[in-house]
Order: structure tokens, then C-alpha cells, then sequence
């Protein structure tokens, strides 16, 4: 196959957890020319997908009008992608029942696309199940490969499947940034997106300012998107001439490249949290209990994930008011504290 159309809606988290499965298609078809369709972000927060993934890794990029009922438009989607004679389409969207699954299907059909891989078949597909170990839930990684099994196989172990092929000029930043390799540093990001996922300013800030008088040595970096920098700004405060402030000054991958240097990610379950993951660096991270516990988690080993399972855990809710987010707010940050000082012990970073 030549000419390969990759579906998948998004932004920076989403396209992270993407990233082997969309190795695994490279993998596959080493010559293909990829084409990705995508959503513009539809928050000020968010990154598009291909300036994560970089300007190599598709040869073009088509705009999905994501939410859109309107006939004409999708009409006109329909058109660009005919006109567009691929081969197969990969199906990297989120699995949202086994109606739309069918309807996305007929819809590239009725596109043109010859033939289609990635959609959503078993009941497994559209369920959300616990790992053999019983406490957790699969990675969205994990379920992402698992439609992909017809291609072939790929480890959510494997650095390889998480490659971003950051440039060297994506890198300098960074350098520049910590230009003594010896300096260790911590990166944290504390925007969300969504209500229910905010563990809140107080805590933070109550967090930041024991966490300084038992890392003096340390460079905090702040990332983010522009309109986070005020809240970055307010947290980092007590950290003095050590902090800097780079929300809306980083490129997500240029952010990707400062997070490679760092020993520890400190935030919410997010995007930034997910590419920390990626390229290798522990992560420290609060989630609420929208979402069963283990299934938004980093998919690589090696990480900290504060969760309380309440009895209204998996409530799938973006704002919280009834219970008032008492999943995410009963973490104390003493617990915090205790979780990144164990991070950084086991692996000798502090006594």
C-alpha cells in the first residue's frame, strides 16, 4: 500500500498515547505516504496534533470538522478525501460505540478509501477492561494497539515506539535553557483542561514550597500554554532565582526536548504529562476519578499516579459540582510531597 489516510482526533495527550500505533504503521509500510486527518484544537490549550508529531511524520495533513453535523461539510471532507485515491485508511479515533463505529466505516467507504483497519470489532474494543493484575484498567495505548493486532505487534516498553525524531535545533532550547548538564531540574505543568482534573492553585503552592527546602539545587521550569503562565507565575513564586517561567515560550516539542532533560514531571494527568512519559522522564501525576483508574495513566513504567478510587470513580465528568471534586481534592499534599521524594530516592537522586 502507497497511499495511507490515518484518522485521529486530538491533541497533544492524544497524540502521545498515539505514538505506537502510529510507529507500528510506519513499521509496516516503510514507504507509505501518510495522511494524517485531524482536528483543529478546539481549546486555546491544546496543540494540533502534527506540531507534535513534527512537520516529517505525514506528508499532509486534512482538516476534520470535529462535532459537525452539517451535511455540506462533511460533504466537502468526503470530496477531499476521494480526491485524495488512497489506499487504506487507519482508524485511530477513540472508540465511542458500536453505532458510530459503523457509521465512521460507511462513511470512508462511501469515501473511496479501498480498505480500513483499526475499527473497533469485539466487544473488548468499546469496554474499558482491567489488566490481568486486577487493579488497574488498560492503557488508551494499549487499546489503540489492540485493534491493530492485524498488522502486527509493538511494546509500550519499547523507547522506539516513542520516538518523536526530536531535531537538534528542537533540542538547543532546552540546552540553552540548562546550559550545565550537572543542574538538576524538575518541570511541572499545572493547567487542565477540564474542571475535574484541577487539583488547585493552594495545593500547588503549598506543594512547591516543601519541595524547596528539600531541593534548593534544583531548577523548576514551568510549562504550559500562554494563558496558564499567570498560575505558573503565582506557584513557582516561591521558588525565587531558581524558577522560570516557559509557559507559551516552548514549541511542544521544544518542551518535549527541556522535559528529556529533566529528572521528574510534576502535574495533572495531561498532555505535557504524557509527553514527559514519552521521552523517558518519571512523572509524578494527580488524577481525579473521571476516568477508571490505570486507562489515561503514562502507558511506560516507571511513574507515580496519584488516584483515589471513590464510589463515583468513572463518572466521565468534565465539571464536577455535586461531589465537589472529592476524588481529585482528598490527595493531600503530603502525599504529593512523599510520592516525589520517593521518585527521586529510588534512583539516588536524594538522600
Amino acid at each position: 500500500m502507497r497511499n495511507i489516510l490515518i484518522y485521529r482526533l486530538g491533541s497533544l495527550g492524544d497524540t502521545v498515547v498515539a505514538l505506537p500505533a502510529l510507529h507500528l504503521v510506519r513499521r509496516v509500510f516503510p514507504q507509505a505516504r501518510l495522511t494524517l486527518l485531524t482536528n483543529k484544537p478546539v481549546a486555546s490549550k491544546a496543540a494540533a496534533m502534527e506540531s507534535v508529531l513534527g512537520p516529517d511524520f505525514f506528508a499532509n495533513v486534512m482538516d476534520y470538522p470535529v462535532g459537525t453535523r452539517n451535511p455540506a461539510k462533511l460533504l466537502v471532507v468526503a470530496k477531499r478525501i476521494r480526491a485524495g485515491n488512497f489506499d487504506a485508511l487507519v482508524n485511530l479515533a477513540a472508540a465511542r460505540g458500536r453505532w458510530k463505529a459503523l457509521r465512521d466505516q460507511l462513511f470512508f467507504r462511501l469515501s473511496g478509501v479501498r480498505s480500513t483497519f483499526g475499527f473497533p470489532q469485539e466487544q473488548s474494543d468499546f469496554t474499558v477492561s482491567l489488566r490481568p493484575d486486577g487493579q488497574l484498567y488498560e492503557s488508551e495505548s494499549f487499546r489503540l494497539l489492540k485493534r491493530l493486532t492485524v498488522l502486527g505487534e509493538a511494546s509500550l516498553d519499547d523507547p522506539a515506539s516513542w520516538d518523536l525524531s526530536l531535531k537538534q535545533e528542537e533540542l538547543r532550547k532546552a540546552e540553552a535553557l540548562i546550559p550545565n548538564p550537572a543542574t538538576p531540574v524538575l518541570v511541572a505543568c499545572f493547567g487542565t483542561k477540564a474542571q475535574a482534573n484541577d487539583w488547585e492553585e493552594k495545593n500547588w503552592t503549598k506543594l512547591l514550597k516543601k519541595l524547596r527546602s528539600r531541593l534548593p539545587a534544583w531548577r523548576l521550569f514551568m510549562i504550559g500554554s500562554a494563558d496558564e503562565a499567570a498560575l505558573a507565575a503565582r506557584c513557582g513564586a516561591s521558588w525565587g532565582q531558581h524558577f522560570a517561567n516557559m509557559c507559551g515560550k516552548l514549541t511542544p516539542r521544544e518542551s518535549a526536548g527541556l522535559l528529556q532533560r529533566a529528572k521528574l514531571f510534576l502535574g495533572h494527568d495531561s498532555g505535557p504529562m504524557h509527553l514527559a512519559s514519552a521521552v523517558g522522564t518519571p512523572c509524578v501525576a494527580i488524577f481525579s476519578a473521571r476516568n477508571p483508574p490505570g486507562q489515561w495513566f503514562p502507558a511506560r513504567s516507571g511513574h507515580h499516579c496519584l488516584y483515589h478510587k471513590t464510589d463515583c470513580f468513572g463518572c466521565g465528568l468534565t465539571t464536577c459540582i455535586v461531589e465537589k471534586k472529592r476524588c481529585i481534592l482528598s490527595i493531600t499534599v503530603d502525599e504529593v510531597f512523599v510520592a516525589v521524594m520517593e521518585s527521586l530516592r529510588s534512583r539516588g537522586l536524594v538522600r
